[in-house]
């Protein structure tokens, strides 16, 4: 009986793994490959000594790690339903123990799994505490006497300081005093000692490693409980994949194999941007323009903001120019919003951007820094033949690009500042091409004049619709007595 018990339970736990690992792989890929790109992993000891001051240090070290392998989403959802798997099975070990193999109430360790990936979903450190939680526990209950459990009770509160947050120890040595009490009665108050144990620690260890603030080393639970199917993920995953699309030039495929244009046309602020961003890398800005209620110039890109949209897509407006520092200056900022205060996708923007602009010192410190991290053999030996081979191509009377600091001055003045150092065709067009739409959206007629005369993109060529338009209505109310 208790063996057929066995396989179904396991049977329905795989289950759940399996469709776990499908939906997730498949409704939010981009997400994972997000959690990649924000990761930070490398084998020194100053990153091991920055997470040292990282509570917990170990689980988070480790989510670190595997976070390195989330560029495949089904990898990434693998990576999950193991975790995932592994702590149902140690709670039903758990369960099984304590109840004296009674196995309808083992039944119940199929709850911190689901909880954990409908809540915790894309919290892998969350996951890895509950696995060593249980994984602690389970040792716990399998001692066989007193003075055994008393010692692994005190060798948990420095181990699991490391391994878990603060609070959900104290529940695991609080399960450890209610277990023994049941077991042994009035000996089980011997287990405060270990409570006092865990209240000095996280003060030690702050004063000793580094300063960590109250809440963080007591109170913290570090887990924020989002359902899986909320809006808060759905949108997520609908922002992260234009920044992929955009981040592979897929443009295309953003405009028209998405919601993204649809969107946009409703006057969705995140949508509106990435399409107008999508218009301009496609050369159909000034023809598409007036299809979208787009009110001023500021609409092409975020002013003064730092949060991690405003960021990528800044960076994506200046790549799409070519405009190389100031997309690594995006870039560089985005990665310092990361928890590490570095993150693999800026790193490798850094790295491409350095290379396009010949600084070659500055390409080759970050790609130092990705090799001792586990997943970037082939980026690295790729970028140094790249860096090596533009080394021998490279201008080097190359003349700065700019004079003045990117957005010091209005966006239709910038741009055509900055065009003034551009001799390719297409990203000067870019630049006229927002100055140009920049100056209908004000409804300067004097501005869209001589911007348009000034320069010859559309000498003897047919205007583009927002153009020939606004065009129109200048000469229509010149005509006007």
């Amino acid at each position: 009986m208790m063996r057929r018990h066995n396989i179904i339970f396991y049977s329905a736990l795989l289950a759940l793994m399996i469709g776990f690992a499908i939906y997730t792989a498949t409704q939010f890929p981009y997400t994972y490959i997000t959690m990649e790109g924000n990761d930070f992993w490398v084998l020194t000891k100053d990153f091991w000594q920055l997470k040292l001051g990282m509570l917990p240090a170990l689980t988070n070290w480790l989510a670190d790690f595997l976070m390195q392998f989330y560029r495949s989403p089904f990898v990434a959802a693998t990576i999950q339903a193991i975790i995932l798997g592994m702590v149902g099975v140690l709670a039903h070990a758990v369960l099984m123990k304590l109840s004296k193999n009674r196995w309808h109430l083992s039944w119940l360790a199929l709850l911190p799994p689901i909880l954990l990936g409908y809540y915790c979903t894309f919290n892998l450190s969350a996951q890895l505490q509950s696995l060593f939680f249980f994984g602690m526990l389970l040792v716990f209950v399998l001692i066989p006497n007193f003075k055994g459990r008393l010692i692994w009770s005190i060798v948990c509160v420095p181990l699991g300081f490391l391994l878990m947050r603060t609070p959900l120890l104290f529940m695991l040595l609080v399960l450890f005093v209610a277990i023994e009490f049941k077991n042994s009665g009035k000996k089980a108050f011997y287990f405060a000692f270990p409570l006092i144990l865990l209240a000095l620690t996280p003060l030690a260890y702050s004063q000793r490693v580094a300063f960590i603030p109250f809440e963080k080393r007591y109170t913290d639970w570090g887990i924020q409980p989002i359902p899986l199917t909320s809006k808060f993920n759905q949108n997520g995953e609908y922002v992260k994949k234009m920044v992929y699309l955009s981040n592979e030039g897929r443009w295309e495929d953003l405009l028209y194999k998405t919601r993204v244009k649809s969107d946009a046309q409703r006057g969705k602020d995140v949508s509106l941007r990435y399409a107008l961003l999508a218009e301009s890398a496609l050369g159909t800005l000034p023809e598409n323009l007036l299809n979208y209620p787009i009110r001023d110039e500021n609409q092409f890109l975020y002013q003064h903001t730092t949060d991690e949209i405003a960021l990528q897509l800044n960076r994506l407006f200046y790549l799409n120019l070519s405009v190389y520092d100031e997309a690594f200056h995006h870039a560089e900022e985005y990665g310092l919003l990361q928890v590490n205060g570095n993150c693999f996708s800026s790193l490798r923007q850094m790295v491409d951007y350095s290379i396009e602009e010949g600084d070659w010192e500055v390409a080759d410190k970050y790609l130092q820094i990705l090799s001792k991290s586990s997943c970037h053999k082939t980026f690295v030996k790729e970028r140094r033949a790249k860096l090596e081979e533009t080394k021998k191509s490279f201008n080097k009377d190359i003349q700065l690009r700019a004079d003045n600091f990117v957005g010091g001055y209005p966006l239709p003045v910038e741009m055509l500042r900055l065009a003034r150092y551009y001799q390719d065709e297409p990203q000067r067009k870019k630049m006229l091409d927002y100055a140009i739409c920049s100056y209908i959206l004000r409804g300067d007629a004097n501005s869209f004049m001589i911007a348009t005369q000034a320069f010859d993109i559309y000498k003897d060529k047919e205007l583009p619709k927002a153009y020939k338009e606004f065009f129109d209505a200048i000469s229509a109310s010149n005509e006007q007595p």
